[in-house]
This record gives structure tokens, C-alpha cells and sequence, in this order.
């Protein structure tokens, strides 16, 4: 006889658990990325954002293939208010389905992705910066540092331009 299958109840407190829990794990190089509808900003710079550092993201066809989801702060607001979003119970019906592979999914929240990647780049600007004072790098290798430099640059400008979007009205699709 088989046991039977525990049935996931999806509420806030819970999935702010499994988040927590996932925030020190989630490697986004080479994964799948589903952004939930209703972010705070432009979804262009969000995409390019996760695009940057390898991830490659979407915000429609939720399928098998998805690693990592990211919860907008508007949705996990109103879940947080006691409202379960379709987009909740989908997740929810997604995770209870028979041999389903969502139960390895990774989740964020909005906030926490740029709070994660504005960390990365100001601390490989700071060790790089270091690394470029070194005496005995070649000048080659002083190039690749200051590229690299560039580049998180690049990404704390980003999540610059992405915050200040935040506070024009977005035209998004929230169901």
C-alpha cells in the first residue's frame, strides 16, 4: 500500500519560511527564472538585472523547467493581507500535482533579489579594487579587474535605475 501524499497548504507564513530558508541557497547562473507578475518597476532593467548574472528570466509560461521564483513585493504584500492571489493558488495546485517537480523550487522575493544583487556588486567592487593595487599584476590582468569593476558598475546603476522606476506608474499585466 502506498502512503499517501502530504498536500501543501500554501500561506504566507510558509512560503515566507521556504524563502528565508532559500535566500542562502538560490544560484541563479544558468537557471530558469519565473518573475511573478506586479513588480514595483520597469521589467525590462529587472530582466537584464537577472540576465547579467546568467539567469535567464520570464515572466509567462510557468512550466517544469522553471529553478528559481520570484515573488513581486506587490503580491506578497497582499498575501501577507490575507489575499490569495491566483497566482498563490496556482503555485499551490503546481506543488500538490502527482510526480511534480515543483516541490524543488527555489523562491525570492523582489526585494530580496536586488538587496542580493546590489551585495554582489559593491563587494566584488571592493575586492577588485584591492586586487588592482597588487604590484605584481600584469597589465593584462589589471584590464580584466577594471572590466569587471565596469561591470557591477554597471549593475549598481541598474538596480539604481530600477528603484527609481519604482516610483512611476507601471503598465503590468497583475493577474
Amino acid at each position: 500500500m502506498a502512503a499517501k501524499k502530504e498536500s501543501v497548504n500554501l500561506t504566507y507564513d510558509a512560503l515566507w519560511f521556504k524563502i528565508f530558508m532559500d535566500s542562502l541557497d538560490i544560484k541563479y547562473y544558468g537557471r530558469e527564472i519565473f518573475i511573478s507578475s506586479g513588480l514595483s518597476g520597469r521589467q525590462d532593467i529587472f530582466m537584464q538585472m537577472l540576465g547579467n548574472i546568467g539567469g535567464y528570466a520570464r515572466m509567462n509560461d510557468f512550466n517544469k523547467d522553471i529553478d528559481v521564483v520570484v515573488v513581486s513585493n506587490y503580491l506578497m504584500d497582499k498575501f501577507k493581507n490575507g489575499e490569495k492571489d491566483e497566482f498563490f493558488q496556482m503555485l499551490e495546485d503546481a506543488i500538490n500535482g502527482n510526480n511534480t517537480p515543483y516541490r524543488k523550487l527555489k523562491f525570492t522575493t523582489e526585494n530580496l533579489l536586488l538587496d542580493y544583487l546590489k551585495d554582489r556588486a559593491s563587494g566584488r567592487i571592493r575586492q577588485n579594487q584591492k586586487d588592482l593595487k597588487d604590484k605584481n599584476n600584469m597589465a593584462e590582468l589589471n584590464e580584466r579587474i577594471q572590466a569587471s569593476i565596469d561591470r557591477d558598475e554597471l549593475m549598481l546603476d541598474m538596480i539604481n535605475k530600477y528603484k527609481d522606476s519604482t516610483k512611476q506608474p507601471q503598465q503590468q499585466n497583475l493577474f
